[in-house]
């Protein structure tokens, strides 16, 4: 199966997103203490950062990426009538195999996530498309959770007199694990990812609605390869893209950056998750529709095509940042957590992008799929792949 450069180059860029956003987070995986909130703000220039990273990062990265494996699933499943379901569901139970060593290591990790979730798609293959196209728009806008938030405004949950008391508190447990990371506790760190770890991710996953988000996006990015877009780039109308969704995503983004602060009353913060479910559509189409016009440009193209090798070797490009990071901000490697301002943090992950960028130029050169690729590839045949590009 042939490969196509642009959505390599959109998987590099989305991958550029997501390891800024964990870096500013300080791979911290974990809601932040009260005692520590606030840990990376340790200049002025933090808080512009930080409003950056919040708004126009946040949750835009990783539905880029999220879209892209559900258009990988059609490549490699639903493109092809006489393609194996049970080979495909082998090859997700070793995306979670790998996913929960990187897991352990660092809690924020998704591979698992794409992997369970990826089983789910199995059963839509046989959907028509414009059902998957109706459920995907439904489940990736947050459908489920903001049903669930008009009945909470509507009519508000009855008040319990005695508060049910949980043991320990989430505070205490984040806590605990904050001060797991900083002690450099790399047994414990391990047991704890191992056990109450998944037990915050189900937790934010549902938190977040990224329950339904996640699921939404992998539907999207199939009803993209039912469509043929993905063979067909250069028919899209990408200027019309970029005016549609940035006319309708930047003011989503302006209404949750001003209606979800804490200070407004519930009916108006409803509203601003609502705008912030709603931008995390738009503008990642926005952020894909300028990727692929700088590609088509002369000028740019150069520039964009940087990202290719780190994007055909995704999982490795991905992986290799959690462990930069961990290398960071844990107290079993430099232990930078509480020391590292987060616009400096910033620049530390882009400079290791620009790392991955050359390194993946010169594997490419040697090499036919990247570590890992290849290793996932090996299992899935069953047989060892060849790895030397011919002399």
């Amino acid at each position: 199966m042939k490969r196509i450069e642009e959505i390599d180059a959109l998987r590099g860029f989305a991958l550029f997103g997501i390891v800024m956003t964990h870096m500013f987070e300080g791979y911290l995986a974990s809601f932040t203490p009260p005692q520590y909130v606030g840990f990376n703000m340790l200049f002025p220039i933090d808080s512009v950062t930080q409003t950056v990273i919040q708004n126009l990062f946040i949750g835009k990265f990783y539905a880029i990426f999220s879209m892209l494996f559900g258009l990988s699933f059609y490549l490699i499943l639903g493109s092809k009538k006489d393609s194996s379901s049970l080979k495909f569901a082998w090859r997700l139970i070793l995306l979670f195999l790998i996913g929960y060593i990187h897991h352990i290591h660092y809690r924020g990790d998704f591979l698992t996530v794409y992997a369970v979730f990826g089983m789910a798609l199995i059963p839509f293959r046989k959907l028509p498309t414009k059902l998957i196209f109706v459920l995907g728009l439904f489940f990736a806008l947050n459908g489920p959770s903001i049903i669930l938030k008009t009945i909470s405004v509507i009519q508000p949950p009855l008040e319990i007199s005695q508060p049910i008391s949980i043991s320990p508190s989430p505070v205490e447990q984040a806590t605990s694990y904050f001060q797991l990371i900083l002690d450099g506790e790399y047994r414990k760190l391990i047991v704890s990812n191992s056990t109450i770890g998944f037990i915050n991710k189900y937790n934010y996953l549902k938190f977040s609605g990224r329950l339904w988000v996640i699921p939404g996006l992998f539907l999207l990015g199939l009803w993209v390869g039912r469509k043929k877009w993905h063979e067909n780039i250069e028919k899209i109308p990408l200027i019309k893209l970029i005016l549609v969704t940035a006319f309708i995503g930047i003011p989503l983004v302006l209404i949750n950056f001003y209606f979800s602060t804490p200070t407004h009353s519930e009916l108006v913060r409803y509203f601003g998750s609502i705008a912030k479910d709603a931008s995390n559509i738009f503008m990642p189409l926005l952020y894909i529709g300028l990727v692929l016009r700088l590609y088509k440009s002369k000028i740019m193209q150069r520039f964009v095509r940087q990202l290719i090798p780190v994007g055909k070797m995704g999982l490795t490009t991905y992986v290799l940042q959690s462990a930069f990071g961990i290398f960071i901000f844990y107290g079993y490697g430099l232990g930078l957590l509480l020391k590292l301002s987060g616009t400096a943090a910033l620049g530390l992950g882009l400079l290791f992008f620009l790392l991955q960028i050359v390194f993946s130029r010169w594997w490419f050169s040697k090499y036919k799929f990247g570590p890992l690729e290849w290793l996932w590839r090996s299992g899935t045949n069953g047989s060892w792949q060849a790895m030397k590009l011919p002399n």
